[in-house]
């Protein structure tokens, strides 16, 4: 092998070397490139799924607070929510205004969130705690009511059975006229039953025992009922009072009572004309209607 040979040889063997070598690294680079694309799009993809992670825990977090119950009575608790509330509306608009590229802006914008997320968990607590109380008094009071309203009800029927033991007490103790006898009489004193001669009507009764009445000084207001309701009476003036009104008598006498019975009898004039008819007949005695009765004149 001549010298010439022996040096091309060697030239192209040193030329093999570094075109392989120049290969290699071209290689080399490449892989790094490809590499670092890869790590690039993992990147960029990380942050792309931060940004929407992020986004979703906003629009959770906006949702969970916009449905919660903040009908707390408590004003000042409720403008804090609300401008949390707003806090996170307005996270969210920056969010999507943001490349999914700044990790920078992402990272900050969700340590806001989570600051965000801290002050909620605390006032929901508060809110939470005042729920309980206000249900706790909403009980107590359903529970009061429930009392009160069986306290009334028991008043009610102890004011009812007093009322009927005071109606008994009054009706025991009321004098009572009873036997009635009526008798009419001419302008000269005798008895007659033409309604042109009347002038007199006499009206008897008595005046039951009773040892539950008060004993005393009694006034009697008795009237004489006409058939179509007038009650016969000498003067607008001769009324008493009944039941809260006034209403008018026939004839008034005072007698005195001492507990035992009595025979009573009233007159009445007759200056009115007479109709043909039943009469009904009332004895009053210390507001109370003692008695009744009733005769025909024909």
């Amino acid at each position: 092998m001549s010298k010439k040979t022996i040096i091309l040889s060697f030239v192209i063997v040193i030329a093999l070397a570094a075109i392989g070598f120049l290969a290699w690294q071209l290689y080399n680079s490449q892989q790094e490139i490809e590499q670092k694309e890869a790590d690039l799009k993992g990147a960029e993809e990380l942050l792309e799924y931060e940004k929407k992670q992020t986004e979703r825990e906003l629009q959770a977090l906006a949702v969970e607070i916009e449905g919660y119950d903040t009908t707390i009575g408590n004003d000042s608790l409720v403008d804090l929510l609300e401008s949390q509330k707003q806090k996170i509306q307005q996270l969210l608009e920056e969010l999507r205004t943001v490349k999914y590229t700044n990790g920078k802006k992402i990272s900050e914008l969700k340590e806001e969130l989570s600051v965000v997320r801290k002050v909620l968990m605390n006032y929901i607590r508060q809110v939470d705690s005042l729920n309980k109380v206000n249900t706790k008094l909403f009980n107590e009071n359903k529970d009061v009511k429930v009392k009160i309203t069986e306290v009334t009800q028991t008043n009610q029927i102890l004011s009812k059975e007093k009322e009927q033991l005071t109606e008994v007490v009054t009706r025991a103790s009321m004098l009572e006229a009873d036997n009635f006898v009526v008798e009419t009489f001419n302008n000269r004193d005798k008895k007659t039953s033409r309604l042109s001669k009347i002038t007199t009507i006499a009206i008897g009764f008595n005046i039951a025992k009773n040892v539950t009445a008060s004993v005393g000084e009694k006034t009697l207001f008795v009237r004489i009922i006409k058939p179509n309701g007038d009650v016969l009476s000498k003067s607008k003036a001769n009324v008493f009072q009944y039941e809260n009104r006034e209403i008018p008598f026939s004839v008034r006498k005072t007698i005195e009572y001492k507990g035992e019975r009595l025979k009573e009898i009233v007159y009445y004039k007759v200056k009115e004309t007479l109709l043909e008819g039943d009469y009904k007949i009332e004895v009053f005695a210390d507001s109370q209607l003692v008695g009744s009765g009733s005769f025909m004149l024909e």
